[in-house]
This record gives C-alpha cells, structure tokens and sequence, in this order.
C-alpha cells in the first residue's frame, strides 16, 4: 500500500494492507540514508544496496541480490528510518468540543480519531512517546494494525497543581489521576494524602515501571491565564524521584518553559527539560541563555524546544490557516469544516482576550500583533537551542502534539512544521535527521531497535524520493512507509 499524498479512508488502508503478503520484502537498488550512533553525521550511501526484510527486521543489506515474496525498486530514491517524535499526547483529538447527544460530533469524532494514526504515517513517523499516559490506553492505541508504535511516559502529579488544575475536581479525585500524586513530604502535609507513603517517589517510580513506562515525567509549572501560583514540588523530592527512577534505568522528564524551571532542572539533576525556555523577565538577555545552555551541556541535561507550542497557538490567528495545502492530507474534511465554524473557532475566541486593542483591527492586523508578543519566546528558544544542538545528543526532537486544545497542531502536520521551526532556528538538515531518527531512539533506550539501518533492526522504513539530508521538502516525498516490515 502506497502513501500517495491524498487522503484515503481508513477502511481502505485497512483492506489493502490485509491483502499484502506476510512474507519476505526486498528493497532493491536504494541509497540508504542513516546515522549509526548520534554523535556521527548522518551519511547516504555512495552506491545503491538492497536490503532484505523478513519476519519484521532487516535480515541482510548488501549489493548481492536477494530473493523475497515481495520486491519494491527504489531506483533513484532513499531509504531512512522511520521518524520518532518523543513527545506527543494520544488521548484527544485537538480543540474538538463534543456536544452530548449530538450525532455529528460524535461522528466527525470518530472519523477523526481513526484518522489521527494515519496522519503520523503521512509525516513519516513510525514511532511516538507519549510523555503522559499509562500502559493500558498505550495498548489500546496499539493495537490497530496501521499505527505509529506508541510508548509512554508515567506522570508524576502534585494535587491542585499543573497540568490537573484545570480538570473538574471529580476528575481530579478520580482513581486514575490521583494514582500518580506524588507525597512531597518536604514540603506537603502527610494529612492531605491518604496512603502517602504508597505515593513516595519510590512508588510511584516502581508502579510507572510495572505499568511498561519508558520514562517518568515531572511537572514545574506556577500557572498562567487565569491558574496561576499552583504549587510545584520541591528540589529534593524531585532529587529523590530522579535517583528511584534512575535506580529502575528509567529517565525524567521534566515539564518546564521558564527560566526558573530550567534552573530547577539543574538543581535537581532531571535527565531532559521537554519545553523550550520561552518565559523569561525583560532583563534576561542573550549572555544568560548562552550561561544556562552551558550548565546544560556540563550537566548534560536534554531539551526538546517544541517550537510549535507556541507556534500552534500563534497560527490559530492566522487568517490563512487553513489554505495550507498539506492540512488535507492529514486532517479529515469534516473535522475542518468544523474548525472553520463558529464553534470549533472557540479557544481563538477565548485566546483573543489576551490581545486586546484599542481600535478594531482586522484579523491579518490581530495575527501580526500575536506574532509581535510571541517573538521574543521564540528567539529566546532559537539562541537556547543553538548552543545546545553544538553538543549534538542533547537538542532533542519532540513536536508536543497537541500542546492544548490548538488545531494549528494537528497530529502530523505539527512534527512536520516542528522541522520546519528547527530549520528556522539555524539547525542543519544533517542534525534534524540524527534527532528524529537515532537521538530519539537513544533517548527512549531503543537505539538497538530502531532509529537507524542495520541487520536485525526493526524494519520502520521511510522510502523517500528525495535526500532529506539536502532539502526538507525530502519529508514531503515519501513513495512507501514500512511498518514492522509491511509496506504501506
């Protein structure tokens, strides 16, 4: 089954896909595009190879022909890893507001969420990390045969604070979130936790890793719009919940986009920050971001910039939004038309009334304005990112898709545009590959899985008619995606 760069139902893949063979595929006459380790440069083949799959991975590269049930010629094309995004929310789909009792929106909710799987096909990636969620909905998500490979981080929540201080208090008490409170006996009452030696950092830790976590996840956020001073937890629960995790070779990731957060990633030694540094007071300037990239590089602490959080929210003013020509692919025609409404335009709406004008302006006039505000976070994030991505392993790519209820980052289409932002940003085409490819795979412990070509590696292929190590338009050509060894 061929990705041919238009939308094609869900039932359709899906009947196509059952009628390839299970057996052998040979790719023939391709240039293999990879970077084995990631502090190397990514590399093409000087000659075409063929390369032979069987029973899911790649049994033998070389120049000698093979024989397979199944032959695809990639004369003229380009043969990479599947793309990896680490940091994707799977639960939703974005912004959409469901009505009770209302059959359209639950249908154009349906369609969308068997969408959503084939959309990140379309971007190229194969793989995602879900940076909160738990084994049970991971499972579920992977079990259609056409999807992404999805894994997940264990969250670590303070009651009453971020990202839960927003959800209805029932939904706060419930047993599925308050499962993941974490007893901050350095600063939280043992009376306002039941069981709270059962939530100790230990705990947590230990259930995260029963539960099939690939890593943990922790939250340093004071607030912002109307929730604001939320509590956070302290240096040294956080030490103690770095060093349990750690003790199960399970990474954390920390929630943090302020100066004060980072400084607080330092102190407490947390493996990677999953937010570019975008808040900052007016007085912080270049020298005291270059400062903090510094102590990130000695530290040898990750970020992953998610330059479209800011973007998506920035983009949902633009007037021209949805005459983008690649939202077709990826997102369905009636969840657009939605969008487009009145209803489906609600968090513009809600957002507008932090942009407030004097004089009416016109919707172009209130984009540039939004654009305008948001600029300094963004160079902020380029100047981090720049002297982080000299330490080659520790810019790492994560499109935080969606960051909220934004439909500017639908799933696909925003680690698409997070490439374009990277480029943006003054970073080489060589060192995006690395990071969507190996660097990712590293960062999840599955760099002797996938994230580069090799014998006995997971086949997650990208055939590609272009080199993505020359024009990022290369991302836009994929001819055929290979999932565990069968081709779509």
């Amino acid at each position: 089954m061929k990705f041919n760069h238009r939308f094609v139902p869900f039932v359709l893949l899906y009947s196509l896909m059952l009628q390839a063979e299970a057996g052998t595929l040979l790719i023939r006459n391709v240039h293999i595009v990879t970077a084995h380790i990631v502090t190397a440069n990514a590399q093409v083949s000087k000659q075409p190879v063929n390369l032979l799959i069987e029973n899911e991975r790649i049994r033998e590269i070389g120049s000698q022909d093979f024989t397979a049930e199944t032959v695809i010629d990639g004369k003229g094309q380009y043969l990479m890893p599947g793309l990896i995004d680490t940091h994707v929310h799977l639960r939703d789909v974005p912004g959409l507001m469901l009505q009770e009792n209302d059959p359209d929106s639950a249908k154009i909710n349906q369609e969308a969420l068997a969408q959503i799987p084939q959309s990140y096909l379309y971007a190229g990636f194969t793989t995602l990390l879900d940076l909160a969620n738990t084994g049970e909905a991971i499972t579920q998500w992977n079990s259609p045969p056409l999807a992404p490979q999805a894994y997940f981080c264990s969250p670590v929540l303070i009651p009453k604070g971020y990202p839960i201080a927003n959800m209805p208090e029932t939904v706060q008490q419930s047993p599925d979130v308050t499962r993941h409170y974490l007893h901050d006996r350095h600063s939280h009452s043992t009376a306002n936790m039941a069981d709270a030696e059962q939530h100790s950092p230990a705990n947590l830790v230990e259930a995260g890793k029963k539960e099939g976590a690939k890593c943990i996840k922790v939250f340093y956020e004071k607030g912002f719009g109307g929730k604001k001073n939320l509590p956070t937890p302290s240096e040294a629960v956080v030490r103690e919940l770095v060093a349990a995790a750690h003790k199960h070779h399970l990474p954390v990731f920390l929630h943090g986009n302020s100066l004060e957060s980072y400084e607080f990633g330092l102190a407490t030694g947390v493996d990677m920050i999953v937010h570019g540094l975008w808040n900052a007071d007016a007085k912080t300037n270049n020298t005291d971001l270059i400062k903090i990239a510094k102590q990130l590089i000695k530290a040898r602490i990750a970020v992953q910039p998610t330059v479209q959080v800011i973007y998506g929210e920035q983009e949902i003013f633009n007037p021209d939004f949805f005459k983008q020509t690649d939202l077709q692919h990826e997102m369905p025609a009636s969840l657009m038309q939605w969008y487009q409404s009145d209803s489906g335009q609600w968090m513009k709406e809600e957002m507008s009334g932090y942009f407030k004008s004097e004089t009416p302006m016109t919707a172009t006039q209130q984009y540039q304005q939004v654009k305008a505000v948001y600029k300094p976070m963004l160079d902020r994030v380029k100047t981090l990112s720049n002297e982080l991505i000299q330490s080659k392993s520790l810019l790492v790519f994560g499109s935080d898709t969606p960051s909220g209820p934004f439909y500017a980052q639908f799933p696909g289409f925003n680690g698409r545009q997070e490439m374009n932002r990277w480029l943006d940003m003054g970073i080489s085409l060589t060192d995006l590959f690395r990071a969507m490819t190996i660097g990712n795979a590293r960062i999840m412990g599955l760099e002797n899985e996938i994230g580069s070509i090799e014998k006995h590696k997971l086949a997650n292929l990208l055939l590609l008619s272009k080199n993505p190590l020359v024009d990022v338009t290369a991302y836009d050509s994929i001819t055929w995606v290979v999932l565990k060894g069968k081709t779509h």
